[in-house]
């Protein structure tokens, strides 16, 4: 198999609430270097695709040495790339100014990736993926096609500050993909409308599948992940709880590398669901890390998913064979009402790891199959 992964490996100097300072690249590293510690015993591919300063480009290449990744992609000549100040206000939130942007990825570029398997597309601002160069990539290609909304609905003013835009052109966007991802801040900005309950995100993930989509990934942080997904006409969601780690040691990166195992577990198993999964455990290890180069390998990870999600995939299997439905919800109706969001117990869904039990649906199914 052939992964592509297109977007900038951004230079991030990062200052932490105690005014401690570092320095270290992001973006693609983090999913190239996940996706190959997956990938490591096979002869399956990691193709980068960025735009990088000439004088990263040694420390760069170090950084994803490894026989799984091919930076034929990472271009440095006569190229910008990207470099953003981190400021640190708390554990999770933090103030981005971007002092450089990087130089957009060109049509002749992608041609490169025709033959890739999967393509993960991660802008962090709109210019570095020119729609009309995905445009021509989608009548092209017959790759699964992953977005990370991230830098679709980021904005960067005079200053370099970057803030929150609605999303522009979403709908050719969404004409070009097959899989979405955002966070549950950027589903807001990515809907034009403020997302409040869980019914809010149920609803705008639905309309986004609806469009042609496969899935529609929404993550929100510690708490359960959404995902909402289409299979041969029928349409489908559940929740995903993520893992709890001792201690967070650092954040940036965990999206990144949620998105690898993502796009991993999809590959081989065509499963949305089991994909989340996958991308949320990875979510929760980077976390617990620092430096991408310390990720587990593949068999480490398999024991990880073992130990920490063996009680949801038993639920999962009981939930098969019962035609119970308690996991994965069929949506049968043209909008989603109020009672479907109840357990049989009478107790609301919410957005923590109880998320993952409770429905009224009925009837057998076997959507992850």
């Amino acid at each position: 198999m052939k992964f592509g992964i297109v977007g900038p490996i951004s230079k991030d100097r990062v200052i932490w609430p105690n005014g401690e300072t570092a320095s270290k690249f992001g973006a693609v590293v983090y999913t190239a270097t996940v996706l190959a510690r997956l990938l490591e015993g096979t002869k399956d591919q990691v193709i980068c695709l960025s735009h990088i300063s000439p004088d990263h480009f040694e420390e760069i290449a170090g950084l994803l040495e490894h026989p799984n990744i091919s930076l034929a992609g990472v271009a440095a000549l006569y190229k910008s790339g990207t470099e953003i100040d981190l400021s640190y206000v708390d554990e999770q939130e933090r103030i981005s100014c971007q002092t450089k942007v990087m130089t957009p990825i060109t049509h002749g570029e992608l041609h490169a990736l025709l033959d890739c398997d999967s393509v993960i597309f991660m802008p962090l601002n709109e210019t570095d993926i020119p729609l009309k160069e995905l445009q021509d990539f989608r009548r092209r290609s017959v790759a699964t096609i992953f977005l990370d909304i991230h830098g679709l609905i980021t904005a960067v003013d005079s200053s370099g500050k970057r803030f929150k835009k609605h999303w522009q052109d979403a709908e050719a966007w969404l004409a070009c993909i097959d899989i979405l991802k955002m966070n549950d801040k950027e589903a807001s900005w990515a809907a034009g409308y403020a997302l409040t309950h869980l019914e809010d995100y149920l609803q705008y993930s639905i309309s986004i599948v609806k469009s042609g989509l496969t899935a529609c990934w929404i993550t929100f942080g510690d708490q359960s992940s959404l995902i909402v997904w289409q299979r041969r006409g029928r349409l489908f969601w559940a929740s995903v709880p993520v893992t709890q780690v001792e201690q967070v040691l650092d954040t940036i990166g965990c999206g990144d590398t949620a998105s690898a195992g993502f796009i991993y577990a999809y590959a081989r198993l065509h499963s949305p669901l089991f994909g989340v999964v996958m991308g949320n455990m990875l979510g929760s290890v980077k976390a617990s890390i620092v430096e991408s180069s310390d990720f587990p390998s593949r068999p480490e990870v398999r024991s990880m998913i073992a130990r920490h999600y063996r009680d949801y995939l038993h639920n999962l299997v009981d939930d098969y064979l019962s035609q119970s439905q308690l996991i994965v919800h069929e949506i049968k109706e043209e909008l989603i009402h109020e009672d479907s969001l109840y357990s049989p117990d009478g107790h609301r869904y919410r957005h923590g790891t109880d998320l993952s039990r409770g429905s009224h649906s009925q009837g057998p199914t076997a959507p992850w199959s």
